[in-house]
């Protein structure tokens, strides 16, 4: 039996990416800001469950799915101590809030970069870059990169649920 329902992706951090939508039509998207550099952790916790819990009451999802956070080896040097906390805490808001609501699912950035651009192989930077350019060529206008990075993860969702229907990727590069 085909898989049918809304999938909503996020790009979790302080300013999350969503998109939402099912599989063969056209997503939703856009990024929410919890906080500035000098909102609490708490506080940045409660704004996102509380805009969780209006956005899915808004428009329900079958699957969510986020991008797995990264453990401390591999963000070494790059970041400290709490943003590694707020970033595990947020994943885990997220885990908590849908825990019976929706089918829950993390993907790894590795595997949605190969899937989107055709590469892992590519800079941080680069990678948000070349994702904002590639979403711009399937017609969509991400306002930042956390939106761009959502319509990435949902287009690697949704191929995966629904390849019948999943959004047919040019070469990055190409036309």
């Amino acid at each position: 039996m085909a898989w049918a329902g809304d999938i909503l992706a996020l790009d979790l951090a302080k300013t999350t990416g969503w998109a939402y939508g099912a599989p063969g039509e056209e997503p939703i998207y856009g990024s929410v800001t919890f906080g500035n550099e000098n909102t609490t952790r708490a506080r940045v916790l409660r704004n996102c469950r509380e805009w969780m819990v209006s956005f899915l009451v808004a428009s329900p999802a079958r699957l969510v799915v986020f991008e797995a956070p990264l453990t401390p080896g591999q963000l070494q040097g790059h970041t400290n101590i709490d943003s590694i906390r707020l970033l595990i805490g947020i994943a885990e808001t997220v885990d908590e809030l849908l825990f019976d609501r929706a089918d829950v699912r993390e993907a790894r950035v590795s595997d949605v970069r190969t899937f989107f651009l055709g590469t892992n192989r590519i800079k941080r930077a680069d990678a948000k870059d070349a994702t904002k350019y590639k979403c711009r060529k399937l017609g969509w206008s991400p306002q930042d990169d956390n939106a761009a990075d959502a319509l990435a993860l949902w287009c690697y969702q949704a191929a995966h649920m629904a390849p019948q229907h999943s959004v047919k990727l040019l070469p990055l590069w190409g036309a």
